[in-house]
């Protein structure tokens, strides 16, 4: 018998309350991850990834944003708890780093305050206590000279240590889950390397799953076991990260595959995908990329279902995908 997920995301509906109107931001966001899992999240921006990990954790405005389905998390359905019963989970038992550190750590507390902070509010621990396990999860995410780096403010750190803290806080409780937001935006090739090292270590040696959301195919392709494409606020295709990245099922994933840089002959074109990510109020009828999408037919007007593959353990939000040989990331 299986292993029962560690979270199942069922038909997630995330709807937004504006000026003008209710509007859909995603539409039967269905998947799940398992214990030690690492799985990817990859899109162009305005896809619906961030919205999608911010609505795990009960970050979303509460006056303006309404979800239907469920986020079964240890078996218990998060979208059901209360408000206090969230903040015991959040934190203790998912952990997330967010895309930009600058803002997501508070300036006028120190780095050590905050690591802190965690320790104290999930795990009722003494001051002094808390205050050491600081130094050591700064020391544990490779921060040099933590004994000093404990009492600096934000504003003190590097971009790349400010990512480093954040991933302390993250993992101080040792979460079961860590969603990783962007985790290498803004920061130099090097520094994202090590930054990518240092999660895939962390989760080895911890076995926290992770749910990683970025843009950066490269970045997914050497962290994650598989992959997740999301357009237009719904997955397009879940698949193993191998069989994705070599023989991807939808258009879009291959779209996305081929946009990215590498060696060519000196002034060759490079491939692109047409128009751009629709408005939320402006979605389109049937397939949502039916308009960008050089394969369109006549049945991809009708609404798609995300349907398993006749490649294992495989799911593609396409009606033409068994007929369909789309180029992946060698073509």
């Amino acid at each position: 018998m299986s292993e029962a997920p560690l979270l199942s995301v069922e038909n997630l509906s995330i709807h937004f309350r504006t000026q003008a109107g209710e509007v859909q931001a995603t539409r039967d966001v269905s998947f799940s991850v398992q214990p030690g899992e690492r799985v990817g999240i990859v899109g162009e921006s305005g896809c619906g990834k961030t919205v999608t990990g911010l609505s795990l954790l009960g970050l979303l405005p509460a006056n303006s944003a309404r979800l239907t389905g469920r986020i079964v998390f240890e078996g218990r359905d998060l979208l059901t708890l209360s408000a206090a019963e969230m903040r015991k989970v959040r934190g203790a038992r998912i952990g997330m780093i967010f895309q930009e550190p600058m803002s997501a750590l508070d300036p006028v507390f120190t780095i050590g305050e905050q690591i802190a902070e965690t320790y104290r509010t999930h795990q009722q621990m003494p001051k002094a206590q808390a205050r050491d396990r600081a130094v050591e999860m700064l020391a544990s995410v490779g921060i040099p000279s933590p004994e000093r780096r404990v009492d600096e403010y934000p504003h003190q750190l590097s971009g790349g240590m400010r990512q480093r803290a954040m991933i302390a806080i993250a993992l101080a409780c040792q979460p079961r889950l860590l969603i990783a937001d962007e985790p290498t935006t803004a920061l130099d090739v090097t520094i994202q390397a090590q930054i990518v090292d240092l999660l895939l270590d962390l989760s080895e040696r911890t076995g926290t799953a992770l749910l990683f959301i970025t843009h950066d195919l490269g970045v997914v392709a050497e962290s994650c076991t598989r992959l997740l494409t999301m357009y237009a606020g719904e997955i397009v295709e879940d698949g193993p990260i191998d069989d994705a990245l070599l023989k991807p099922g939808h258009p879009y994933t291959s779209g996305l595959l081929r946009s990215v840089p590498r060696l060519s002959p000196r002034k060759a074109p490079l491939p692109s995908i047409p128009g751009r990510v629709p408005a939320l109020t402006a979605m389109p009828a049937g397939c949502r990329f039916a308009p960008r999408c050089a394969h369109a037919r006549p049945p991809c007007d009708a609404h798609q279902v995300l349907e398993s593959s006749a490649r294992a353990d495989r799911r593609v939000r396409c009606v033409r995908q068994a007929e369909l040989d789309l180029p992946g990331a060698l073509a």
